[in-house]
C-alpha cells in the first residue's frame, strides 16, 4: 500500500567538490532559506540536514540572526541536524579525528536542541570495522549507511558487528541510495504510478508489512513545492530519518561483521585512496604532529593549556576530512582549500609541540641535550642528535648513555 511509504525530505549537501566550498556556500544558504520558511509555514514539514552540522554553522556564519529558528525546528523534533560535523571519509582520516568529528557534531547539536540519534554515514567510499564501537560509545544505537554494504545482505536493515562484537542496528538504503524516492515528486501526474513502483521494489527488501523509506532528495537538491500535498495526496506521512528508524519495532536482524567495504552494490570509488597523494600525506603529518606531540606534551608538560590553538588545529583537520576533501576527487580549488587547511593545522600542532619543548629546554644546563617523550609511558629508543665533540654521553645523575657515532661532521 502508498499509504505505507514514510518520505523523509533532505538534502546531501557535499560541502565542496567539483564547486569550492564558497560557491556551494551560496546555494545552501538559499536552500535553506527556502525550508526554514516552509517549516515554518507547514507544522507538518519535516528535513533532515544531512547528519552534519558543518550545514548548520555554514548557514549561520551568513544568517546568524536565524539561529533561533532552525534550533526552534531542531527542538520541535522536524529540523534533524548532526550527529557529525561533517561527512567524513573513514579510511583517509585517523581514528582520533573520527572520534573528535562526532564529539564536535554532537556537543554544537546540543546547543541547538539535540543531535538526530542516527550514526547517518550516507555517502560514504565504504566503512570501517569498529564504527559499530564509535557509534555505540557515543551513545548511538542506530546507523544508517549505502555504499559498501556486500551482496549477501538482502534486507533493508541488518545488526553491524565491529571487531569486540559491538552491535548496531543499521538502516541500509538499497534501491538508490540516500535518493531512492528522489523521483516520487517529480511528476504529480504520475504520482501513484510512481509509489506503486516503489512499494512493489521496496517491499522486496524490507518484508511484506510495515513502513518504508522513501529518501526524497539528493545531492545539493532542494525540496519541490507542494512536497507536503502531493505526501498527503498520497496518504504518506512525512517524517525525520530518525522519526523513521526510531518507529520501528525491535526484531531479530542478520548479523554482518566488520567492515564493509564491497563494491557489489554501489560504487566505492577506490580511486580516491591514491589521487592527490600530497594531500592523504600531509593529512597523516598533520594528525600525528597534533594527536602525537602537540595535545600530549602540552597535557604532561604545559604549563598554561593551549587549549584555543588546539581547538583551532582539530576543526582545520575536521573540515579537512570530509569524503570529497581529503579523498581529492574534487577541482583543484577544493583540493588547494583543503591542503591550506592541512597545513594550517600542522602548523598549529608544531607551534604548540615548540612552546612546550622550548620551555623545557630552557631548564637544562647549556650544552647539555634535552630529549622529550611525548607519550604517557616510559619507553626505550633510539635518538639521533647532532651533538658538539662529544663521544659520550650521561643522563643528570651521571649514568652513562651508550652512544654509536654515526658521521663526524667537517670542522668549519
Amino acid at each position: 500500500m502508498v499509504s505505507d511509504i514514510v518520505v523523509v525530505p533532505h538534502t546531501h549537501w557535499d560541502r565542496e567538490w567539483y564547486e569550492p566550498f564558497q560557491r556551494f556556500r551560496l546555494r545552501l544558504v538559499a536552500l535553506l532559506d527556502e525550508v526554514l520558511d516552509r517549516m515554518e509555514r507547514d507544522p507538518d514539514y519535516h528535513f533532515t540536514l544531512d547528519g552534519q552540522l558543518a550545514c548548520v554553522d555554514d548557514y549561520l556564519e551568513v544568517r546568524p540572526e536565524n539561529r533561533d529558528r532552525i534550533a526552534a525546528l531542531v527542538e520541535s523534533g522536524r529540523l534533524a541536524v548532526g550527529p557529525w560535523q561533517i561527512l567524513l571519509d573513514e579510511f583517509l582520516c585517523s581514528g582520533e579525528n573520527i572520534v573528535r568529528n562526532l564529539e564536535l557534531g554532537m556537543s554544537r547539536a546540543d546547543k541547538l536542541g539535540g543531535a538526530m540519534p542516527v550514526g547517518y554515514l550516507p555517502d560514504m567510499f565504504g566503512h570501517t570495522a569498529q564504527m559499530p564501537q564509535i557509534l555505540r560509545l557515543a551513545g548511538l544505537e542506530h546507523a544508517c549507511v549505502y555504499r559498501g554494504v556486500p551482496s549477501s545482505v538482502v534486507t533493508d536493515a541488518f545488526a553491524w558487528v565491529a571487531p569486540d562484537g559491538t552491535a548496531i542496528r543499521t538502516q541500509y538504503l538499497p534501491a538508490g541510495g540516500y535518493g531512492n524516492g528522489a523521483h516520487l515528486f517529480e511528476s504529480p501526474d504520475q504520482l501513484a504510478e510512481r509509489a506503486e513502483e516503489f512499494v512493489a521494489t521496496m517491499r522486496g527488501w524490507h518484508g511484506p508489512t510495515g513502513p518504508l523509506l522513501a529518501m526524497y532528495g539528493t545531492d545539493h537538491s532542494a525540496p519541490v513545492a507542494g512536497l507536503p500535498a502531493m505526501v498527503s495526496e498520497l496518504g504518506a506521512r512525512m517524517d525525520t530519518l530518525s522519526g523513521y528508524i526510531l518507529s520501528l519495532p525491535e526484531s531479530e536482524l542478520p548479523r554482518v561483521a566488520g567492515e564493509l567495504r564491497s563494491h557489489a552494490r554501489a560504487n566505492i570509488l577506490p580511486g580516491v585512496i591514491s589521487v592527490r597523494a600530497h594531500v592523504k600525506q600531509a593529512m597523516g603529518r598533520a594528525e600525528r604532529m597534533v594527536e602525537r606531540y602537540a595535545e600530549p606534551l602540552a597535557a604532561l608538560w604545559g604549563a598554561e593549556w593551549p587549549g584555543r590553538f588546539l581547538e583551532m588545529a582539530w576543526w582545520r583537520l575536521v573540515d579537512a576530512s570530509g569524503h570529497d576533501s581529503v579523498t581529492g576527487c574534487g577541482v583543484d580549488d577544493t583540493a588547494q582549500q583543503v591542503a591550506a587547511r592541512i597545513a594550517e593545522a600542522e602548523h598549529l600542532g608544531q607551534a604548540v609541540r615548540d612552546m612546550v619543548t622550548s620551555r623545557l629546554a630552557a631548564q637544562v644546563p647549556t650544552g647539555s641535550v634535552l630529549v622529550v617523550n611525548p607519550t604517557p609511558a616510559t619507553r626505550r629508543g633510539v635518538v639521533v642528535l647532532d651533538v658538539a665533540g662529544m663521544d659520550t654521553l650521561a643522563v643528570a645523575a651521571g649514568t652513562g648513555v651508550p652512544v654509536q657515532p654515526l658521521e663526524y661532521a667537517p670542522t668549519l
